[in-house]
């Protein structure tokens, strides 16, 4: 859980995504985020019951390819693939804004640069190691979230029934009603934001009775991460001096933080936003180093390369070749220009929810061979409605031109995830014998 929700990190959801969000759908984050929240409340019922069912490295792509087949999990891995190194990417190219507060002139590549491969370096050390120090982190990132919380719970300026009509500032810098796409959209911003629970299955191998126990890590990561968000998102739209200059400030939560507590305050908190995120980047990496070996394991990937990544260090017991090789792969990123890192990841979260919903409604239809695994309550709403409200995201995302890019790029990843089954897994009945093997026999 600490690893999980260090991965997700909600302290610079708030600041990063939250501020955004304040910026771009005023009040209407607080309905967006709520229902944001339960839309991923959905989708963690689904990676729950799967990750229970299928305890396995590998996230996403292992729960797929094992429910809906190959060609889907080859999809999916794709997907995985290059967003996790990305997103790694975009969160380091972000940490010399924070950490600049207290050092001056720092060069935002270079110091994403000095970030990734310290993280990497991290990731390489034993999982206990890595808990702990990511666990430390969390503690400095959850305060500063309290902190936040309490700033502004003691300066209540409006009632809560003033955050009920959804409304954003407009070109006069004034509120106007904010109408039915742009409420969507503050959803997608929400559910965005919230993501990350589904990385502790990452871990189920490494987890002790990993087909009772990981869905309740996954589940209450998913609960803490929803309520660490909006509460503190809650409060500051309550405690701000008036919601026009919140909403108009170029960084509406630094702005907020900076009236409310002072410089010398805002600076420590600022560059526990910094640490934040650089334990973000050591969980995302040590994600996507279980990942590429649980692909090399399952023979998904030419022999000649899968070798050398499926190998485990006899010393941590971790990955390190996978984890290197991801982290090599994030070090790229960070030369790519910041608007492609963005559109090349905008999307992909949505098809990767999709994959997951799709599954979860259909793998009832198997038999639990190992027995024990834990089961959603409500079947099949859960899946069933997060299925509806990604669909409904898509059309949304269809109607807006500026959404076709990042849309196109995540269909082309798709596609060439299909295209890799069709042309090299298909055509080596191993690999594909390996992706349905049984899973007690794999974990053993």
């Amino acid at each position: 859980m600490l690893i999980t929700l260090s991965g997700i990190s909600p302290a610079s959801s708030v600041f990063i995504l939250g501020g955004a969000a304040f910026a771009g759908y005023g009040t209407g984050v607080f309905w967006g985020f709520i229902l944001a929240g339960v839309i991923s409340l959905l989708v963690a019922l689904c990676y729950a019951e799967l990750g229970s069912r299928h305890p396995l490295a590998g996230g996403d792509y292992t729960l797929v390819s094992r429910v809906l087949g190959p060609a889907a999990g080859s999809a999916v891995f794709f997907i995985s693939l290059i967003s996790l190194p990305l997103i790694v990417a975009i969160f380091a190219l972000g940490v010399a804004d924070y950490l600049g507060v207290a050092i001056a002139g720092l060069d935002p590549l270079w110091t994403a640069v000095v970030v990734i491969v310290l993280a990497t370096v991290t990731a390489c050390f034993n999982i206990r190691t890595n808990a702990w120090v990511t666990g430390a982190f969390l503690f400095i990132e959850m305060a500063a979230l309290a902190y936040l919380t309490v700033l502004g719970a003691i300066h209540i300026e409006r009632p809560l029934s003033d955050l009920l009509n959804p409304q954003a500032l407009n070109d006069a810098g004034g509120l106007a009603p904010l109408g039915i796409a742009g409420l969507v959209l503050a959803v997608t911003q929400g559910i965005f934001s919230y993501n990350g629970y589904g990385g502790a299955i990452y871990f189920a191998e490494e987890t002790k009775d990993a087909r009772r126990t990981i869905a309740k890590a996954l589940l209450w990561s998913a609960v803490i991460t929803v309520l660490a968000e909006i509460i503190p998102l809650t409060a500051i739209m309550l405690g701000a001096d008036t919601l026009e200059e919140l909403f108009g400030a170029d960084l509406p939560v630094e702005s907020f933080l900076s009236a409310r507590s002072g410089d010398a305050v805002s600076t420590v908190i600022l560059i526990a936003i910094a640490l934040a995120i650089v334990n973000a980047i050591i969980a995302i990496v040590l994600q996507a180093g279980r990942l590429l070996f649980a692909a090399a394991r399952d023979g998904a990937m030419p022999p000649a390369v899968a070798g050398r990544l499926a190998r485990v260090s006899p010393r941590t017991r971790m990955p390190v070749a996978s984890t290197i090789t991801m982290g090599v792969i994030a070090l790229i990123g960070c030369f790519v220009p910041f608007d492609v890192l963005l559109n090349a990841t905008g999307s992909t979260l949505a098809f990767s929810y999709g994959f997951i919903a799709l599954a979860a409604f259909v793998v009832r239809r198997q038999p639990d061979v190992a027995g024990g695994s834990y089961r959603m309550p409500w079947w099949p709403l859960p899946p069933v409605i997060a299925m509806v409200a990604i669909a409904t995201i898509f059309v949304i995302g269809i109607l807006d031109p500026a959404q076709w890019l990042s849309l196109g790029i995540s269909a082309g990843i798709i596609a060439a995830g299909f295209l890799y089954y069709a042309l090299y897994l298909r055509a080596n009945p191993g690999a594909i014998h390996l992706l349905e093997a049984d899973d007690d026999e794999r974990t053993a």
